[in-house]
Order: structure tokens, then C-alpha cells, then sequence
């Protein structure tokens, strides 16, 4: 019986040293900020979200370009008539062939 306490004893020893071994070997990954982290994710998440919507904007906004290109206006009228420099309409018709 004394025996098998000695054991039990040297085991709970041995499951000490080990899990003191692991906490201080992966005590950095357990002191992260977490807080900070999540709030980075979250903010990458808005700014997918706005990038996307930004891009389909960008996409209406082209196709409204090209209709007026095939409607026969030429550069200078679809950027008065949409409000853009001139430069940013030759560049998507230029884009587009």
C-alpha cells in the first residue's frame, strides 16, 4: 500500500514538472493581447466589407461609363456628365478594350 502511494506520488510529481514545463515554455503565446488582436480582425473585417461594396460601386460606375461610350459620348461629356476627371473615364475605356 505504501508502495503504491510512493508511485501515485512520483506520477503527480512528474504531471507538475510537466505542466510547468509546458506553461512556461508557451507562456509568450498565453500573454498575447488578445483584446488588441480581435479588435484587428474586427477592423480587417469592416474594411473588407467597405472594400467590397467600394468595388461593386466601382463596377456600376463602369458599366454607367461604357453605356455612355456605346451611346456615342465621348470622354470629356461622361466625365461632366458623372462628375469624374476626364483622365479616370479615358482610363477605364482604355481599360475596357
Amino acid at each position: 500500500m505504501d508502495l503504491l502511494l510512493i508511485l501515485l506520488f512520483i506520477i503527480d510529481i512528474i504531471l507538475i514538472v510537466i505542466f510547468l514545463f509546458f506553461y512556461f515554455r508557451f507562456k509568450k503565446v498565453l500573454e498575447l493581447p488578445w483584446d488588441e488582436i480581435k479588435e484587428s480582425i474586427e477592423r480587417a473585417q469592416e474594411l473588407v466589407i467597405r472594400l467590397e461594396k467600394l468595388q461593386k460601386e466601382k463596377s456600376e460606375l463602369k458599366k454607367q461609363i461604357y453605356m455612355l461610350a456605346e451611346d456615342g459620348l465621348s470622354a470629356k461629356e461622361i466625365a461632366r456628365r458623372l462628375h469624374l476627371p476626364t483622365a479616370e473615364v479615358e482610363i477605364i475605356l482604355a481599360s475596357k478594350k
